[in-house]
């Protein structure tokens, strides 16, 4: 109980300090701990320097002990992260370079902060950058050794005394452990929490694909959990016959999903699955040619998430949808003839219709004056025969309007 208890006041302390990790990002914690340890280490450096009487090395060390308070200032309380990172990055360089000249130079410890300086700048900078910052830490030091041996007389601020310089060099190798201990327990602290949230994220996938696979072993569709890597966490038994039937290999969980996936899908198929990471529901229709067996397939790419919400895998439904899809281009086919049936009788057949009717027009005025029974009966039949012409072409347009 009581280590706990103890547990719970240092982390509370770590975070006041620090940020909580639900507001702050893990760099931007890494920097306010730096900035804390930083601190503390130049507040040790300045009252070490008041003790051997080194002036010109407290004044900048109060001065480089203001700034950082500032950049910490603007860091944990203003959010202001990224913004400051280089010009914190450049003041510690200008710092380093004017305590050199003032703290002994060569014979002083500062080229030990250098080498410390370097660990903090690759561990805040991005990747893309550490041959710059190489290259910078490099250079500085060798210029600087250079100008100490050629012009001496720059250097100011020498020892006046071996127990002076005993007590500045380990006091500043003490504190150089030190800051080098702390950043390497929060790295490795920070990694074992992540290993923990790893594990307990794939527990909850784990969970949920027990949830569902009772429910999708009922089903003729295929059904894969994936986590984030795309392994195959669980699948029911129509995934492994498929597996079997159409790949020759069985499917088994850890297994990664791309073993089965074919080059000419291989690409829509990580589109979609990235999307369902982002929390986007996908649907595909792919087409394959199992040695002249063709067969289309539905794939459904949906997030899986915790009880928070947060997507923590991929659910992949795989339906073949071949038989649906033949039916439907049957279907298509025919209203596609429909349609040209009803293009016939609208244009085809009735274009001759009115122009018979438009001559039996023409007879009736021409001989008005007799009895033409013949002509009574053909018209009868022609209006007849046109009702059902657009009879005909009604149904049609009905439907397709259906379809």
């Amino acid at each position: 109980m009581q280590k706990r208890v103890f547990v719970n006041k240092s982390s509370s302390l770590t975070d006041k300090l620090l940020g909580e990790e639900e507001n702050f990002p893990f760099e931007h914690r890494i920097f306010n701990m730096i900035c804390v340890i930083t601190l503390v280490i130049l507040l040790a450096f300045l009252c070490i320097n008041v003790f051997i009487s080194s002036w010109s090395s407290a004044v900048l060390l109060s001065v480089l002990f203001l700034l950082q308070l500032g950049f910490y200032g603007l860091s944990r309380v203003m959010y202001q992260y990224e913004n400051i990172l280089p010009a914190y990055i450049l003041t510690i360089y200008t710092g380093l370079i004017a305590n050199y000249f003032f703290n002994a130079g060569i014979n002083g410890p500062t080229l030990l902060f250098f080498f410390t300086t370097l660990q903090l700048v690759l561990t805040l900078s991005v990747r893309n950058r550490y041959i710059f910052w190489m290259t910078i830490s490099a250079t500085l030091p060798a210029t600087l050794i250079i100008i100490d041996y050629y012009y001496p007389h720059i250097i100011t601020g020498h020892y006046t005394g071996k127990i002076p310089k005993i007590i500045d060099h380990f006091g500043c190798y003490i504190l150089s452990i030190i800051y080098i201990f702390c950043a390497t327990a929060s790295f490795k602290k920070h990694l074992q929490q992540q290993r923990e949230k790893e594990r307990d994220s794939q527990q909850a996938l784990i969970q949920y694909g027990f949830r569902l696979r009772a429910f999708f072993e009922s089903l003729h569709d295929s059904f894969i959990l994936l986590d984030k890597e795309m392994n195959i966490l669980h699948f029911n038994k129509s995934a492994e016959e498929l597996s079997v039937n159409f790949y020759g290999k069985r499917m088994q969980e850890q297994q990664n999903l791309k073993e089965f996936m074919h080059h000419s899908t291989r690409d829509r198929v990580m589109i979609c699955f990235n999307k369902a990471l982002m929390g986007e529901k996908v649907q595909e229709d792919f087409k394959r040619d199992y040695d002249g067996h063709v067969i289309w397939w539905q794939l459904t790419f949906n997030p899986a998430r915790d009880d928070s919400g947060k997507v923590i895998g991929v659910t992949v439904i795989m339906k073949d949808i071949t038989e649906a899809l033949l039916y439907k281009l049957k279907i298509e086919k025919k209203n596609a003839q429909l349609e040209r049936i009803a293009f016939i009788q609208a244009h085809e057949l009735r274009g001759p219709l009115t122009s018979v009717q438009s001559l039996l027009t023409l007879i009736r005025e021409e001989y008005r004056d007799m009895d033409l029974i013949y002509t009574a009966k053909l018209e009868e039949g022609l209006l007849k025969l046109d009702n059902k012409i657009k009879e005909i072409v009604a149904l049609s347009s009905e439907h397709n309007k259906e379809l």
